[in-house]
């Protein structure tokens, strides 16, 4: 058996793992770009960089093996170091100069040049990831192929008006030029014109060899050590997902918080909903199989289907229709403790006919057997020959059910939680769907899915005790 558990531990991380890739998938790589969600699909590109970078969301995707454009201050001060544009250029948006954080300064290295064991006191500025990122990459490039730039390049934004040329017709009034100010950490400037840069190599050179630098700001591109192959959004998202480390996007609130949160009003619903269920499942569907083909049979079968075709919805809507006549104040919220009484009736309710039709199947499996009839002729009590006999030998799917159904207990419904007002599991991983709030979502993904993959282990084992036949190898 530790054999058979070793094996299927290795398949469960396996099992996490394509989850995590898959929604990594579905969420990053096919939802598009996440900080027009929060910042607004409006917002200056460089304010969606400083939020993508806080969050790691300029990261490569899946793999690192990008580098960077590299911007040191020497020049020795406590000013911030920061750039401004010419006017009418988009200089910033397209090369995303931001600042690095405190660890990123501390490690970063130009390539080609010397180390320098200094750069923990050393502000910096870094543009965005590229691949096989050298002197030679262009600053502009078509869409699809790697350069400094987005694209878009140091060109001009478009002008709302055509302005009136003084000179023919024919020949346009050229472009002013793209000047970046650079303001060092001594509260000096150095205004580098970038209007002739056509590659990287051109661009860091204009940089480094200004006439009023003399060293002071130093540009290059970062050196790529294989340390950094992981740095990448979706191993960034694999292991703060694995360690419930994720912090909200909305409130900044810890993720092991905000589950420790809501998951009370979770279990408040779902524990009674369902130990309340599967005991009634269980009776009514052992006394129907037991007076198979009577009219208890047909009525109880009739009315099992009945309810398994009426939608959970219409339960719900009738429900809380029924309960605003009757008792408004708890008919949605959880300001009153009868709050919890509604949901859990309509749970029980509504699953009871697919649970007394699953039931009765596997009962009448085990009421045509030959110690069945020995009993009945006997004459042992009606309760001793079903309760005592009958469900024991039919515990193996029953077990199934039960084991199967844990997830729910953690993460609640969704629908029943949203539709009235229970601030649980649910009702939170609905929300931060709909929200874009992705490092919640995929914690709670991450908690799903290992629950799920837990309790298929845990069924087996579960198999190999209640059933002395069955031999885990």
């Amino acid at each position: 058996m530790i054999h058979y558990i070793l094996r299927r531990l290795v398949w469960s991380v396996l099992t996490v793992f394509g989850v995590m890739l898959l929604t990594f998938f579905l969420f990053r790589s096919v939802g598009g770009d996440i900080a027009s969600a929060w910042k607004g699909a409006k917002a200056p590109a460089h304010q969606k960089a400083e939020w993508n970078h806080k969050y790691g969301y300029d990261r490569p995707l899946y793999i690192n093996v990008h580098s960077r454009l590299v911007l040191l201050d020497h020049a020795g001060g406590n000013f911030p170091l920061h750039v401004e544009e010419s006017r009418g250029s988009n200089a910033i948006d397209a090369l995303l100069l931001i600042s690095p954080t405190l660890d990123e300064v501390g490690e970063m290295e130009l390539e080609g040049q010397a180390r320098d064991k200094s750069h923990s006191d050393v502000q910096a500025l870094v543009g965005r990831y590229v691949w096989r990122l050298d002197r030679q990459t262009p600053v502009v490039a078509p869409a699809g192929q790697p350069s400094l730039t987005d694209g878009e390049g140091l060109l001009l934004k478009p002008r709302k008006k055509p302005v009136p040329t003084t000179g023919p017709a024919t020949q346009p009034a050229p472009p002013p030029p793209v000047i970046l100010t650079f303001w060092l950490s001594d509260g000096t400037s150095l205004d580098v014109n970038l209007s002739g840069a056509a590659t990287t190599g051109e661009l860091i050179d204009l940089i480094n060899n200004h006439g009023d630098n003399r060293g002071r700001l130093r540009a290059g591109i970062s050196e790529y050590r294989w340390t950094y192959f992981f740095r990448s959004q979706f191993f960034h998202h694999l292991v703060t997902s694995a360690t419930f480390s994720s912090v909200s996007l909305k409130n900044g609130q810890k993720l092991t918080e905000i589950i420790g949160t809501h998951m009370g009003y979770s279990l408040a619903i779902m524990v009674p909903a369902m130990a309340i269920g599967w005991f009634l499942d269980l009776v009514i569907a052992s006394f129907v199989a037991y007076y198979r083909g009577s009219l208890v049979d047909r009525v109880g079968v009739f009315l099992a289907v009945l309810g398994m075709c009426i939608p959970v919805l219409a339960f719900m809507m009738y429900g809380q229709a029924l309960m605003y006549r009757v008792y408004p104040e708890c008919a949605y919220g959880v300001d009153h403790r009868v709050n919890v009484y509604l949901p859990v009736a309509i749970l029980v309710v509504a699953g009871m006919g697919a649970g007394v039709r699953f039931y009765r199947t596997i009962i009448l499996d085990e009421t045509n057997r030959e110690y069945v009839r020995t009993a009945k002729a006997k004459g042992l009590p009606l309760h001793n020959i079903l309760f005592k006999h009958v469900l024991k030998n039919c515990m193996l799917p029953i077990l199934t059910s039960l084991v199967m159904s844990i997830p729910f207990l953690i993460m609640g419904n969704l629908i029943l939680e949203q539709y009235f007002g229970v601030p649980g599991l649910g009702d939170l991983l609905l929300q931060s769907f709909t929200e874009r709030n992705e490092p919640i979502l995929n914690g709670l993904v991450f908690l799903l899915s290992v629950m799920y993959t837990a309790s298929v282990l845990i069924t087996d084992v579960c198999y190999g005790i209640f059933d002395p036949r069955i031999r885990l190898r």
